[in-house]
């Protein structure tokens, strides 16, 4: 993932904790692989009406959002050493400790531990509706869910799109019982993910090498769907992330994840 995406997820989690899935990738043929990942979600989503767990994570105390706040604002002090930083580390390592972040070593090791063991769980419920549509599966969500009326799941010429925009397939997806970032347990499926910069009309080939006073300046498509079936039961994740910045304008923002379970 570009170094500039990482700072901007990495910042949000500084004040939000948002999760955000980690996967295993295995690498097969992108073709073969979407049309595979497509025939696995054909037979997991039949039409008819669904119960949805809502899933999210739980809120940090009030130690832990301490640390969170000491953090935000070393790095707003220290943004080209933090940027440098972690342009540096290869994807999966983790941020090692620096006096800049604004903490001590204890607090830093605080704050690794709970950011990197967040599982998400319920925090409620909604009805939702799976209609088959000429080859295509469309999602009719009640509640805050709204926006997956936009996710389009096209079998027929192996798609996945939201709000019209097509998401190259991305990877399979495993999470065994020690990696899974679900309170429910282990899953296994599979991810498609578009991530686009641009700016003044033109992409950004290397987003690595764009000033940070200039962010506001970029037009971002960044959009993940995952799907996927827990190992134990019968149930579906669905996790819908969606981030379309025009100019520094939010035209959409979203981060979605459900357990589906057929009525």
């Amino acid at each position: 993932m570009i170094v500039l995406y990482r700072y901007l997820r990495f910042f949000a989690l500084l004040i939000t904790l948002i999760f955000s899935i980690d996967v295993f990738a295995q690498t097969q043929s992108g073709v073969d692989s979407n049309a595979i990942a497509l025939q696995f979600v054909d037979r997991l989503l039949p039409e008819g009406n669904y119960t949805a767990v809502v899933l999210g994570i739980p809120r940090p105390d009030e130690s832990q959002l301490a640390i969170v706040e000491k953090m935000k604002l070393a790095i707003k002090d220290n943004e080209d050493w933090f940027l440098k930083m972690m342009k540096g580390l290869k994807p999966g390592d983790p941020m090692p400790y620096h006096k800049n972040l604004g903490i001590s070593e204890t607090e830093y090791d605080d704050f690794m531990q709970f950011s990197q063991s967040i599982k998400m769980d319920k925090m409620g419920t909604i009805p939702l509706k799976i209609i088959r549509r000429d080859r295509s599966i469309h999602f009719e969500p009640e509640g805050f869910a709204d926006y997956l009326k936009y996710l389009v799941l096209d079998l027929k010429d192996h798609r996945v799109m939201v709000d019209s925009i097509g998401l190259p397939y991305k990877e399979r997806i495993t999470k065994d019982a020690k990696t899974t970032t679900l309170v429910a347990g282990p899953w296994k499926g599979y991810s498609w993910q578009l991530e686009e910069f641009k700016k003044d009309g033109q992409f950004i080939a290397d987003p690595d090498k764009v000033d940070p006073t200039q962010i506001g300046e970029l037009d971002v498509k960044s959009i993940k769907v995952a799907i996927g079936k827990l190992d134990h039961s019968n149930q579906c994740f669905l996790y819908l992330k969606s981030n379309i910045v025009n100019k520094g304008h939010v035209l959409a923002k979203q981060d979605i994840a459900l357990l589906l379970t057929k009525k």
